[in-house]
C-alpha cells in the first residue's frame, strides 16, 4: 500500500474542542499567511493558542474559525460579520 503523508496544515490550534487545527497550508513558522499576521500582531502565543489579551469577541472568531472546517463544510458561513 502507498501511503500518503499527511499534508502539512497551519500550527494554530483552534479552541473549539482544542483539537481543530487551521487546514490552510503552512507558510512562516508553522502558521499560514492569516494567522502568521495574528501572530506578529500578538494576537497568537508561539504555540497556536489565541493570546488571552484577546478580548474583541469578533476578532477571536475570526482567528478560531479561519480554515477550521465546521459540518456546514464552509467556515466562512459561520463568521458574524461586524
Amino acid at each position: 500500500m502507498d501511503a500518503c503523508p499527511p499534508t502539512p496544515t497551519c500550527r494554530f490550534v483552534s479552541s473549539l474542542g482544542g483539537t481543530q487545527h487551521c487546514q490552510d497550508p503552512p507558510s512562516r513558522l508553522g502558521f499560514c499567511a492569516f494567522h502568521f499576521e495574528a501572530f506578529l500582531q500578538g494576537d497568537l502565543l508561539p504555540n497556536g493558542q489565541i493570546s488571552e489579551r484577546v478580548s474583541d469577541q469578533h476578532r477571536r472568531r475570526a482567528l478560531n474559525y479561519h480554515g477550521v472546517p465546521t459540518e456546514t463544510g464552509n467556515a466562512k458561513l459561520d463568521v458574524p460579520q461586524r
